[in-house]
């Protein structure tokens, strides 16, 4: 069955169409507007509609870089259904980092808005009326915190099966349970029965081309299962681990950070991770051991570190050597990766 034109901000976009829309966003100050870049895919075939975003708080740019790939990818004669694709979704955050709002507030937890609040929460209200309402699926991409690398996973509800279902198609090597946030994206989209994943990977602020390569595939494979992708994507042949649990381990003491264990490394309770010695007195040194068994998914490179600051990230399986076997044989399977810089 053929498509209908998809009308978004009253601009429509007809079946077998690509747009580009500059979303005017709720003004600071007179005459000093701002704009969303809002990217349109309007297949020729009717389909479901998908909302793909990222740069929510303003510092993940493999997300943007695999937005942008996607939809220069796609073809909308060969596409059935809509995508939305939103680049950056905190534009403000995104020329302005750190800070996330005007006001200082986060716009991540904003949601779903208000239309006659402050300017997070009208812009957020834009966002939940304009997209994810019209969403039959979300997907947000995120990296890590600044100096944090994670090792490629997705997060979804365990509770929602369709949810569940669609980030084992996602293909990375760890799928984690999520924990709603009120006033957050993933509270609004559980309220709306709408399913979410959540694709973390790499480090905020840099472009990790390889966390860049498994997202695209991984947004292609989502696509594919939704049935919006005509075209072939690429075998899974690694069945992805649902951890058991995670927890972040903080710097016990400040000084610099001298780390012994690398992404992917099944770790146990009692295995030293690190050193973190005084830069003034390089003979006091502290010894960083990890908390439980499982298997690091996300450290810290920044040499200095400050006490309880978090530096590595474990999460537990019920059988943490078969998982750190799958993260194995899932980086193997990953394409070679060329220098972009």
């Amino acid at each position: 069955m053929s498509n209908n034109a998809f009308t978004i901000s009253n601009v429509s976009i007809r079946p077998g169409e690509k747009g580009t829309l500059a979303m005017p966003l709720p003004e600071k100050y007179s005459c000093s507007p701002e704009y969303m870049t809002i990217k349109i895919v309007n297949g020729v075939a009717e389909g479901p509609t998908v909302l793909i975003f990222s740069v929510l708080e303003g510092h993940e740019l493999n997300g943007l870089e695999i937005i942008n790939r996607l939809v220069d990818d796609i073809d909308p004669q060969d596409f059935a259904g809509t995508l939305i694709a939103i680049p950056v979704a905190n534009v403000y955050a995104f020329s302005h980092y750190p800070q996330q709002s005007p006001s200082g507030a986060s716009f991540a937890q904003s949601f779903p808005g208000n239309g006659e609040g402050r300017y997070h929460e009208r812009v957020a209200h834009m966002f939940t009326e304009e997209f994810i309402k019209k969403a039959d699926l979300c997907i947000e991409l995120v990296t890590g915190s600044l100096h944090h690398s994670i090792l490629p996973q997705v997060y979804c509800n365990f509770d929602n099966k369709k949810a569940k279902s669609l980030a084992k198609v996602f293909a990375t090597p760890v799928i984690t349970n999520v924990s709603i946030q009120d006033n957050s994206i993933r509270d609004t989209t559980e309220s709306l029965n709408i399913p979410m994943l959540v694709y973390e990977a790499g480090e905020a602020l840099r472009f990790d081309e390889s966390a860049i390569v498994a997202g695209l595939q991984g947004a292609k494979n989502v696509l594919a299962e939704m049935g919006s992708l005509t075209v072939n994507t690429e075998e899974n042949s690694v069945e992805p681990m649902f951890s058991q649990d995670e927890e972040w381990i903080t710097a016990p003491t400040s000084g610099i950070l001298y780390s012994s264990a690398t992404l992917g490394q099944v770790i146990h309770k009692g295995e030293v991770l690190g050193k973190i010695s005084d830069p003034f007195a390089p003979d006091r040194v502290l010894t960083v051991t990890s908390t439980q068994t499982g298997v690091l998914v996300g450290i810290n490179n920044a040499p200095l570190v400050h006490e309880g600051l978090s530096i590595f990230k474990i999460v537990s399986f019920l059988d943490n050597d078969k998982a750190e076997s799958v993260i194995t044989d899932w980086e193997e399977s990953q394409p070679p990766v060329e220098d972009s810089q």
